[in-house]
């Protein structure tokens, strides 16, 4: 199963830079490949975390995860409340936040899984904004959060790592 989502997560970023997306999304048939697209509550959830992130809110982030939830951070693999205290020194540093555009939000609804346990995985495709000292810098991400009843299990976040170095740089 973790196979099938990574499968989904690499073809969802690799095609959702196209504006076909949004109508490829809308206009396949998901049952036939044993899942259903929804809009639910866990749509907001993500959503907040999102708006949580470019206020620097991490008490309201972290309140959407459980203690147990692991973050695939690029190549990364750490429990929630160490991947959020990697956000302290881009603060201090005064790093802003910001989405830009409409993000690419869905859900998919899958056959039980039987050797996580999920079923419920919110997709999301936007342009991150990142501004320091008055430069703009601009990554793509794609994220993936396993979800049960509106709390995150686990996260797979890959973005292009380029744009950070090149803001460190200065």
């Amino acid at each position: 199963m973790k196979n099938t989502i990574i499968i989904l997560f690499i073809a969802a970023a690799l095609g959702s830079c196209d504006s076909q997306t949004k109508e490829t999304a809308s206009s396949t048939n998901p049952e036939q490949y044993g899942y259903t697209l929804i809009k639910s509550a866990n749509i907001d959830v993500v959503k907040e975390i999102m708006v949580n992130l470019t206020n620097y809110d991490l008490a309201k982030i972290r309140s959407h995860y459980t203690n147990s939830s692991m973050v695939h951070d690029n190549l990364i693999i750490q429990q929630i409340d160490t991947n959020l205290t990697t956000f302290a020194p881009m603060k201090k540093l005064g790093v802003k936040y910001a989405i830009e555009g409409t993000p690419l939000l869905f859900e998919v609804i899958e056959k039980p899984d039987t050797e996580s346990g999920y079923t419920n995985y919110v997709y999301t495709h936007y342009l991150l904004s990142v501004t320091l000292n008055g430069k703009k810098y601009l990554s793509k991400l794609n994220q993936v959060f396993a979800m049960k009843d509106g709390i995150v299990l686990e996260e797979w976040d890959v973005y292009d790592t380029a744009p950070f170095i090149e803001m460190m740089k200065k």
